[in-house]
């Protein structure tokens, strides 16, 4: 299963009145529920979306979730250029379409709100997580419904 993957807002909360706590390689600390979410899908594809892509190359992000104890077969970089005009839903559409990923073949796990406006058939394959909580139980229960 392939996920674009957000980091902010899923993989740690975004909520400006709190602190993110740091691991000792200078990245974030995945929150356990989110890390348990990400654990429960198998033969996982991460491809990240996040605005942090760029922040390292796909080795140290491959070590970066490891240390986390994130499972994983692959991970990638939507390697669209960081632009201002496009939105979170711009470029990860135009990155489905330039690639040819089926739907059904993907899940898109991002808090940024511009995702409701995909198109159906990928809209049905987004869980909108709460940035000022990220990934929990409950997107757990979406998730496995999803993969049914």
């Amino acid at each position: 299963m392939r996920i674009f993957l957000d980091i902010d807002g899923v993989m740690v909360h975004a909520n400006p009145y709190k602190k993110v706590d740091m691991e000792e390689d200078g990245f974030y600390k995945f929150n356990a529920n989110a890390t348990d979410v990400i654990n429960s899908i198998d033969d996982l594809e991460i491809i990240l979306s996040t605005s942090h892509r760029f922040r390292f190359d796909i080795q140290e992000w491959e070590n970066i979730f490891q240390r986390r104890n994130i499972k994983f077969k692959k991970i990638s970089i939507m390697n669209l250029k960081l632009d201002s005009k496009f939105s979170r839903r711009e470029e990860i559409e135009k990155w489905i379409n330039d690639n040819k990923i089926d739907p059904d073949d993907l899940i898109i796990i991002d808090d940024d709100k511009s995702l409701n406006g995909l198109p159906d058939n990928l809209k049905r394959r987004l869980i909108l997580t709460d940035p000022y909580i990220g990934l929990n139980n409950a997107t757990l229960r979406n998730l496995q419904l999803r993969n049914r």
